[in-house]
């Protein structure tokens, strides 16, 4: 597994790959816009090629976008559902100018008074896609990520992620798995039985060949608590074993980019993190 984490672009994007480089990235994760919302910045070209030539000159890749939050691709608003397809165009089109290959983006929530599993809300997470894709045709690929099925959040489910992914060409849409996210939604990926248990499921109703990313978080909330609240490496309720297994597992390539999204108050949480899961990959790195 190729290991990075969330970097911020404040300051720029070649500031944000020599923090990427500072942290000892194998891989790397950003935004490209703010994610509280608004209209994205133009990127800057200057800027964006000295990022590419500080990526390729330290081997980091692939650089992989996260779309903003506040995107609802389930939104039975025309007008929220309209605004979620335009963003999710909009950083498609940002990730292939940065040189990125994946986009991260969470499927979206239904509306309160729909039942679970909120089957129309997936069939307009599914049109909005197609709509996406239909105005998209460059490289990148867009990453549907599991949830912990908190408040209206939907596609927590591997079959719900499943029904998804597999409506789409391989080539054009995947997975990002979340183990926070999976843990919190009830799958126990604890230790390397749990490693192996859930992973297993997840080629049964996903499709192994489908995961592009992984995103490493520990979990504040316990199983089947839907919270979403990431831990440090080690210091949640899945704890160190769980990670060591995941490196070490035979069921995930070797260049599979696995990504933390770590709690952060400054700069040395993100450096002990990433010394964390190195140590127990047993690539301890330089810092």
């Amino acid at each position: 597994m190729r290991l990075g984490i969330h970097v911020s672009i404040a300051g720029g994007m070649a500031k944000m790959a020599e923090r990427a480089v500072s942290l000892g990235c194998e891989t790397v994760q950003i935004f490209s816009r703010s994610p509280r919302g608004g209209k994205a910045k133009d990127l800057s070209l200057p800027d964006v090629e000295k990022m590419k030539e500080i990526l390729a000159e330290n081997d980091i890749h692939p650089l992989v976008v996260h779309i903003p939050y506040f995107v609802n691709l389930a939104s039975s608003d025309p007008d929220k559902k309209g605004y979620s397809v335009e963003v999710l165009v909009e950083d498609l089109e940002r990730t292939e100018l940065l040189g990125g290959r994946y986009l991260v983006t969470h499927i979206g929530h239904k509306r309160k008074d729909e039942p679970l599993p909120a089957p129309d809300a997936l069939a307009r997470v599914l049109l909005s896609i197609e709509e996406a894709l239909d105005r998209y045709d460059g490289p990148v690929k867009i990453l549907l990520e599991n949830t912990s099925g908190m408040g209206q959040e939907i596609g927590s489910c591997f079959e719900e992620l499943g029904s998804l992914i597999r409506s789409f060409p391989e080539e054009r849409v995947g997975a990002c798995l979340d183990t926070a996210h999976a843990f919190g939604a009830g799958y126990d990926l604890r230790g390397t039985d749990g490693v192996r248990k859930i992973m297993t499921a997840f080629d049964d109703h996903v499709g192994l060949s489908r995961l592009c990313a992984m995103h490493l978080n520990d979990s504040k909330g316990e199983l089947g608590s839907h919270m979403d609240r990431h831990a440090h490496i080690g210091q949640g309720h899945l704890g160190e074993e769980t990670f060591r297994a995941l490196l070490e597992s035979p069921l995930l390539p070797d260049d599979l980019p696995g990504l933390l999204e770590t709690p952060i108050d400054d700069h040395a949480d993100d450096i002990g993190n990433m010394k964390k899961i190195r140590s127990l990959s047993d690539r301890p790195g330089a810092f």
